[in-house]
């Protein structure tokens, strides 16, 4: 055997022994190699399609030899625990919407770390927004990412935006699917953001006569400006 193939096949076990998700400096405990040896290697194996990173200075890698397909999402919550998807996305998974985004949203708290990355828009909230939409995010278990409940991502989506920046109009929601359940998730979010409080099923009348640039809200309930420092 030559000694290309030798390293080929070492580099196959060594990433065999790894997760599908690895932080890179886990190279350094589990093989005991030094971080430069250890970055040494990480860039060679991108070069040959064997790992792909996250992005950014995250640090989190996926193992292309164990999956081909990447849980981004939980590589995500690896690298920002405070991540919440939110927007078009949230609408898309449940059905509210056949509209789909460029990249799905995320909304991280200011102040945590914050990476780039090709696989999600990346956005910053103030851990006030954090406190106000905390009663509509479902799913904080560490396997998954969380995420705002559908009639909660709508709400903070038409506060952010209204209908003509959000990416959505009133046509684009399947207002039939629309429960009780949700509709309390509305009157609430409405509540958190400083929202006027319509009935969910009515915004569909309203949206199309109206067609809002903004919903006026509280001014006291306002985002502060988001700026993104990654990482």
């Amino acid at each position: 055997m030559s000694t290309r193939s030798a390293r080929q096949l070492s580099a196959f076990e060594r990433l065999r022994a790894l997760p599908a998700l690895f932080r890179g400096g886990d190279l350094t405990r589990r093989f005991g190699w030094s971080s430069k040896s250890a970055s040494q290697y990480l860039y060679l194996w991108k070069r040959r399609g064997l790992v792909e990173a996250l992005g950014g200075h995250s640090d989190i890698y996926a193992n292309l030899l164990m999956s081909r397909h990447p849980d981004w999402a939980k590589a995500l919550t690896m690298a920002m625990p405070s991540a919440v998807l939110v927007g078009i996305e949230v609408l898309r998974r449940a059905g509210w919407t056949t509209q789909m985004p460029q990249l799905p949203a995320v909304a991280v708290k200011a102040g945590h770390p914050v990476f780039k990355t090709r696989h999600f828009e990346v956005l910053t909230r103030s851990p006030r927004w954090f406190d106000q939409v905390a009663a509509g995010i479902s799913g904080e278990s560490p396997e998954e990412l969380p995420a705002l409940r559908p009639a909660w991502a709508l709400a903070d989506q038409l506060e952010d935006g209204g209908w003509e920046r959000g990416g959505l109009s009133p046509d684009d929601i399947e207002w039939s699917l629309v429960s009780r359940a949700d509709e309390r998730d509305w009157r609430a979010a409405c509540a958190a953001l400083g929202l006027p409080s319509i009935a969910l099923r009515d915004m569909a009348v309203a949206g199309r006569a109206h067609q809002p640039r903004k919903m006026k809200k509280d001014p006291s309930k306002r985002k502060p400006t988001r700026r993104l420092n990654y990482a």
